[in-house]
């Protein structure tokens, strides 16, 4: 099994979020306990092994890559782990306050998962970054999910540092690239 793997599980929970809608909250909320539970288990089952895949390169020595290894293992074991209590008590906090777009909060935070996993699982710098990025915009929404004025402009407030602290990261890794 590749990491790829853990990487996309979440990703797939996302469009299976987005497809169950409103309409089918219970479909939507099992999707998402099912796929922390696999999650935590697809993540596990690598305790034992180092792996590596080799998704794709963009240009010699630019590739998309996961690799598992002890610190990124540490990391995914925790934040799948964590995915499936904070989704039990996601579900229960927003049936209790019939909070309003629960699927675009539930698919970004499914995204924001599989963005750190990806993140624990990069091989490089290059799939760090992307990862990275995935993760500031798709915790936007959660950031800014109540829509009330000071939560909308919190979240951009939230974004224009992330995606700022990006640049500078891209800066960064094109420079030690070329170094």
């Amino acid at each position: 099994m590749t990491p790829f793997i853990a990487v996309l599980l979440p990703f797939i929970c996302a469009i299976l979020i987005i497809a169950f809608g409103e309409r089918n909250r219970l479909l939507r909320e099992a999707t998402t306990i099912f796929t922390s539970l696999w999650l935590f288990g697809t993540i596990y089952w690598f305790v034992p092994n180092d792996s590596y895949c080799n998704l794709t390169t963009i240009i010699p020595n630019v590739e998309i890559a996961f690799k598992v290894d002890a610190p990124g293992l540490i990391f995914g074991l925790l934040s799948s782990f964590l995915w499936i209590i904070t989704s039990i008590y996601s579900i229960g906090y927003m049936y209790s306050t019939k909070s309003a777009n629960q699927t675009r909060y539930f698919a970004c935070f499914s995204t924001a998962i599989g963005s750190a996993i990806g993140i624990a699982f990069s091989a490089n710098l290059f799939t760090l970054f992307i990862f990275y990025e995935i993760l500031s915009i798709s915790t936007y929404p959660l950031v800014a999910h109540k829509q009330t004025d000071e939560a909308i402009k919190t979240g951009r407030k939230y974004l224009l540092y992330t995606l700022t602290g990006g640049g500078l990261i891209l800066f960064s890794i094109v420079l030690l690239y070329y170094f």
